[in-house]
């Protein structure tokens, strides 16, 4: 007997799917760092040290003096002993001419005349003690400063970061499917 059969075949859905991975991108942050130094400045002002030492009377002393020097004390002596002498004529002559004092007035003014002239004499030391001037006058030294300073120049990036989802994608390669299919023989159905 031929039998009729059912056939059934079925056909299984297939998923496909498409991964894309995330991305993470991360750039870190950046300073940069300019340092500008000037240099200090520093101005010296000296004022020089001045020494003056005036030996002009030690020279003076020890009869070394300069021509314009010796010319101007023999003027000055000259002139003392000039007026001096009009000054001792003057006072003779007045003397002389006192007739009415008694005495011996010519026997007087011989007596205070000497032959030999009176010195005197004393201790001293050439140069005289003292003689030699000094004067001094300290110098100085003044500063001036001037700070230069420091420049800073500060440049930052900030930092970056980037971040992409990762994605699935499904497709579907095959669908589900049920067939059926009727086989074999014939089924008479008349009896």
């Amino acid at each position: 007997m031929n039998v009729l059969r059912l056939e059934i075949q079925q056909k299984n859905a297939k998923l496909a799917w498409d991964v894309q991975q995330p991305v993470y991108r991360f750039e870190p942050s950046r300073t940069r760092l300019k340092l500008e130094q000037k240099p200090p400045e520093m101005v010296l002002h000296p004022t020089p040290s001045k020494l003056t030492i005036d030996q002009r009377q030690c020279w003076a002393d020890m009869e070394l003096k300069h021509v314009f020097q010796c010319i101007a004390e023999a003027a000055a002596d000259g002139k003392r002993e000039a007026l001096a002498y009009i000054a001792r004529v003057t006072e003779e002559g007045e003397q002389l001419g006192a007739i009415e004092n008694k005495g011996n007035v010519i026997r007087q003014l011989a007596a205070s005349k000497r032959t030999l002239p009176q010195h005197r004499f004393a201790y001293g030391n050439v140069p005289g003690n003292f003689s030699l001037k000094i004067s001094f006058t300290p110098g100085q030294l003044n500063m001036d400063w001037k700070i230069g300073g420091t420049s800073v120049d500060v440049q930052t990036t900030p930092f970056r970061h980037h971040y992409e989802k990762g994605r699935i994608f499904y497709t579907m390669q095959q669908k589900n499917e049920l067939h059926f299919q009727i086989t074999g023989g014939h089924v008479d159905t008349m009896y």
